[in-house]
């Protein structure tokens, strides 16, 4: 369950960065919609520091190692970089359940 967790978590961080960065940004520079900045901003935060909490949990768990947290965070803040960890997890713990 931790590991879907974790997954889940890539994922919701990778998405609101992405609608931060393509749809929010460019409304707001784009159109003086500052308000969607003001909305997306906060909700991608409580992604990304739900998706820390996530990481250092599943460390914590034995799930991860130090490297992969590496990997994980810095997957987190390059676009479409989460959406490759949850990939990377997902190979990584199916593997890890068949042993």
């Amino acid at each position: 369950m931790p590991g879907r967790m974790l997954r889940f978590g890539a994922m919701a961080e990778a998405t609101t960065l992405l609608v931060l960065l393509l749809i929010a940004m460019p409304l707001k520079y784009g159109l003086g919609l500052d308000n969607a900045t003001r909305i997306m901003g906060p909700v991608h935060g409580i992604a990304f520091l739900f998706f820390t909490w996530l990481v250092i949990r599943a460390y914590f768990e034995g799930l991860i190692d130090q490297r992969s947290i590496a990997r994980l965070m810095l997957g987190a803040v390059v676009p479409f970089g989460g959406f490759v960890n949850e990939r990377w997890l997902r190979s990584r713990l199916i593997g890890r359940k068949a042993s």
